[in-house]
């Protein structure tokens, strides 16, 4: 059943601070095609599995030059993850399709960004897809991790067979875990103040995994980013709201939508597939809450929706832009360090990329029972070739 929209809180307030955070957004390149079942509820007939590209971020404070990076993306040696999560992947659990080109550091070296010079990386949580190849950062890099993560998660593999983690993912580094017990709250999100100054902050978003955290950045004095991570899989489970309503129709190319479609392009097409019984309620509730069934990727699928709909709240701000880690519609619009080393998104609230982006989903609605778009990523690839699976996963 659909979320119901009318409970999400109006007239968020923000802090207010003179500190500000650049930001850049990233593509890991890791390319993910993953079955519905484990992270949307309900399944809608013709998108039982989805598409999930992987975006990550660089903050540097303004005012002293410190770097960290929001997530590392996947390693391109997938094979050598934890037992744990090599077995998933031979099994089929999550995973339908998957592709790196190049690892984030790889990708931080290409832009010119000296690795010796970033303070930490953040792991929003811990799963496969945001965690990188920590051996291939300097020791100097440390990383920050949520709440929970030690007494649940270590030691990794092989000092604990069972633990989807190796050793290696944090040895011989900083390990720091937030502690927000004492911190304040933006948006009934606990928040902690990673500068100290209100340019950056880290807030507890659970439901997800163990330890899951957001970043909310200043990008003016007036303006933030809101790395939403895995809050939610998919942006049809984040909108519509009461508050950011489906529009009776909406131009094509101002929203990007495929050209298939008639401009301006009624919304009522996009209904057939929405699982509320309420015609209003197609336009004021999301798709999707957070997956219930067996195995599913929400350790308390609950908590996972009381922090979608906190998340909500921050999406009805004009003055906050909801980037979640796996939207593809952020790629076709945010411009990537990947492309030139200067690009930053603080000026996305004069640019529109918030705008741009909003209603980019449909795009991966189905249309008839059938996929809204193609896979962007189909079986598992090995040196730039799509192998199979006796060869993906041969040491």
């Amino acid at each position: 059943m659909a979320a119901t929209a009318s409970k999400v809180k109006p007239g968020l307030r923000l802090p207010e601070s003179t500190s500000i955070a650049t930001v850049q957004a990233l593509d890991t390149t890791l390319q993910l095609y993953v079955k519905s079942v484990n992270f949307l509820n309900p399944v809608i007939p013709g998108h039982e599995t989805y598409n999930c590209p992987t975006m990550a971020f660089l903050i540097t404070h303004q005012s002293t030059g410190r770097k960290i990076l929001f997530d590392a993306g996947g390693r391109k040696d997938y094979w050598n993850y934890s037992p744990l999560v090599d077995g998933r992947f031979k099994k089929g659990v999550n995973v339908r399709g998957f592709r790196v080109d190049k690892e984030v550091q790889e990708v931080l070296s290409d832009a010119g960004i000296d690795l010796n010079g970033l303070e930490s990386v953040i792991w929003s949580h811990w799963h496969f897809d945001h965690i990188g190849d920590m051996s291939k950062f300097p020791a100097s890099v440390g990383i920050v991790v949520g709440p929970g993560f030690q007494d649940t998660l270590l030691p990794g593999y092989p000092a604990n067979p069972e633990s989807p983690l190796l050793e290696t993912d944090y040895s011989g580094r900083d390990l720091r875990e937030i502690d927000f017990r004492s911190c304040p709250r933006i948006g009934g999100f606990k928040a902690f103040d990673s500068f100290g100054d209100g340019s950056f902050y880290l807030l507890d978003a659970p439901g997800h995994a163990i330890g899951h955290m957001c970043g909310l950045a200043r990008t003016t004095k007036n303006t933030f980013l809101l790395m939403g991570a895995d809050t939610c899989h998919f942006a049809g489970s984040l909108r519509p709201t009461s508050q950011v309503p489906l529009p009776e129709s909406i131009d094509l190319l101002a929203n990007g939508l495929d050209p298939q479609f008639p401009n301006p392009c009624p919304c009522s097409l996009f209904e057939d597939c929405h699982p509320a019984s309420v015609d209003h309620e197609k336009r004021t509730t999301p798709w999707y809450t957070a997956s219930k069934a067996p195995g599913s990727a929400y350790v308390d699928p609950d908590t996972a929706n009381q922090s979608i709909l906190g998340m909500q709240s921050f999406d009805a701000s004009p003055d906050v832009f909801v980037c979640l880690a796996h939207d593809p519609g952020l790629f076709e619009v945010l411009p990537l360090l990947n492309q030139n080393s200067r690009n930053h998104v603080n000026d996305w609230k004069v640019k529109g990329y918030k705008d741009a982006t909003r209603w980019r989903f449909l795009n991966e609605l189905p249309r008839e029972g059938k996929p809204g778009r193609p896979p962007i990523v189909y079986g598992w690839w090995r040196d730039g070739k799509q192998v199979d699976i006796e060869e993906a996963f041969r040491k």
